[in-house]
C-alpha cells in the first residue's frame, strides 16, 4: 500500500496530538517494512516528524503554522491534489479531521477527543465552529475514524452520528523516551524553577476543561498538603486568567500563592524528573480523550488522584483514586489519603506499574497496520 500521512495541523510542541503523531510514526516505522508511507509535511515540522527511512518519503510544503491561511489553504485544497499525485492507497489524518475537498482514495483519521462538541462553552466561538462544521465533512467522507478510547468512540457515535464499525479504539502508548530519560537531579530541578518543597504535580495545558482552579482550591483544603507545593506542568491556555485568578483569592489569608508554581514548559529530562520526585499526581480533568499524564505518571510509580469521568477511569483503572472533579472535598480528601497513607501510596504505585505495561506503541501501529490491510482488502 501507499499510504499518505498529514502532520500539517500538527506542531512541535508537547501536546497529544503530535506526541500521538510522532510515536505512532515511529512504531510503524520500526515494524512495517512493506508499505510505503508518504508524509505530508511543512517547513517548520519536518525535522520533527519526518522518518528517515527507505519507505518513507517527505513531502514537504513551504508553509507554517503561523501562516494560517496559506495552511488551512493547503490542507484542504493542496492535499487532495497531492494525493493524487502519488497515487495514494491511503490517505490517513492523525488529528481529527480530512480535508474539505474529496480524496481520490481511501481515508481513516485518528479523533483523539471531542471536547468542543461536549464543553463548547469552553472555547471560543470560531475556534469551535470551525472545528465542528470540519469535523461534520469529516464524519461524512471519511471512510473510518480511529479513536484513543472507548470513550471517545461513544461521543464519536454519539455527536457525530458514527456507527460502531467504522470506529476502531487503538490505545495510546507511553512514550519511549520519557520512559527511558534518566531525569536531572532533584537539587537541579528545584533550583532551576523556585521548588522548594515536597510538591504535587499536575500535567496539562492550562485549558478550563482540565478543571484546575477546583484542583487548586481542594489542594488549599487539604490540610495533609499544607506542607507541599503544587507544581502546574503546561502551557498558558484560555483557563488561564480564571487560574490566576482563583491564586489570588485563595491567597488572601495564607502563603498559597508561594506553593503553586505554574511552569510553562520543560525538558524531557526534566519532565522525568518532575515525575519521578512527584509525592502525586493531581489529574482531576472534566473531560479526556485519553490523558498521557495518567500512563507517565504510573510508569514513574507515582500515585494519583484523579476524575471518575470520560476516559480517565478506562486509563488509569485501579492504579488512581477516583473521585467527582466537582466535588472539592472529596477531591481533598482523596489527595489527604495518598499523601498520609503509606500502604495507600505503595498499592496504587505498584497497580500502576503492572498497568502501564498494556500501553505500547508497538501495539498500537500492529493495529493500525491490521485495519490499513483491511480497508484495501474489502475496497
Amino acid at each position: 500500500m501507499r499510504i499518505g500521512v498529514n502532520t500539517y495541523q500538527l506542531h512541535t510542541k508537547i501536546t497529544g496530538a503530535g506526541r500521538f503523531a510522532k510515536n505512532i510514526l515511529r512504531a510503524l516505522s520500526k515494524i512495517d517494512r512493506e508499505n510505503e508511507y508518504i508524509l505530508f509535511l511543512r517547513k517548520d515540522n519536518a525535522g520533527y516528524y519526518n522518518i528517515n527511512k527507505e519507505n518513507f518519503t517527505a513531502d514537504i510544503c513551504n508553509v507554517t503554522r503561523g501562516t494560517r491561511f496559506r495552511r488551512h489553504f493547503a490542507f484542504h485544497f493542496q492535499l487532495p491534489h497531492l494525493a493524487r499525485k502519488y497515487n495514494l492507497d491511503l490517505f490517513w489524518s492523525p488529528s481529527d479531521i480530512i480535508p474539505f475537498r474529496p480524496l481520490p482514495c481511501l481515508s481513516s483519521v485518528t479523533i483523539h477527543d471531542l471536547k468542543r462538541f461536549v464543553m463548547p462553552q469552553e472555547f471560543p466561538v470560531a475556534d469551535r465552529r470551525y472545528y465542528q462544521f470540519f469535523m461534520r465533512n469529516t464524519s461524512r467522507n471519511a471512510t473510518l475514524f480511529f479513536t484513543v478510547s472507548e470513550s471517545s468512540g461513544r461521543d464519536i457515535m454519539k455527536y457525530l452520528d458514527i456507527p460502531a464499525e467504522r470506529i476502531v479504539v487503538v490505545h495510546n502508548g507511553l512514550d519511549p523516551v520519557l520512559a527511558e530519560d534518566e531525569g536531572i537531579p532533584l537539587d537541579s530541578l528545584r533550583r532551576i524553577h523556585g521548588i522548594r518543597r515536597k510538591y504535587i504535580l499536575f500535567v496539562g495545558q492550562m485549558l478550563g476543561i482540565k478543571n484546575v482552579p477546583r484542583m487548586i482550591r481542594a489542594f488549599n483544603r487539604c490540610k495533609e498538603a499544607a506542607e507541599y507545593d503544587f507544581v502546574l506542568l503546561g502551557q498558558a491556555g484560555s483557563g488561564s486568567h480564571e487560574i490566576e485568578n482563583t491564586i489570588r483569592r485563595e491567597s488572601r489569608f495564607n502563603d498559597l500563592g508561594d506553593r503553586i508554581h505554574h511552569i510553562r514548559w520543560a525538558t524531557t529530562e526534566q519532565l522525568a524528573s518532575f515525575y519521578m520526585n512527584a509525592s502525586a499526581l493531581f489529574y482531576a480533568s472534566l473531560y479526556e480523550g485519553f490523558g498521557f499524564p495518567l500512563i507517565e505518571a504510573m510508569s514513574f510509580g507515582v500515585p494519583i488522584v484523579a476524575s471518575d469521568c470520560s476516559s480517565i477511569p478506562e486509563v488509569a483503572g485501579d492504579a488512581a483514586l477516583l473521585v467527582d472533579p466537582t466535588d472539592e472535598e472529596a477531591m481533598a480528601k482523596a489527595l489527604g489519603r495518598i499523601l498520609t497513607e503509606e500502604e495507600t501510596r505503595k498499592t496504587l504505585a505498584q497497580r500502576g506499574h503492572e498497568r502501564v505495561t498494556q500501553f505500547s506503541w508497538e501495539n498500537a501501529a500492529k493495529k493500525y497496520l491490521t485495519v490499513f490491510h483491511r480497508l484495501k482488502q474489502n475496497q
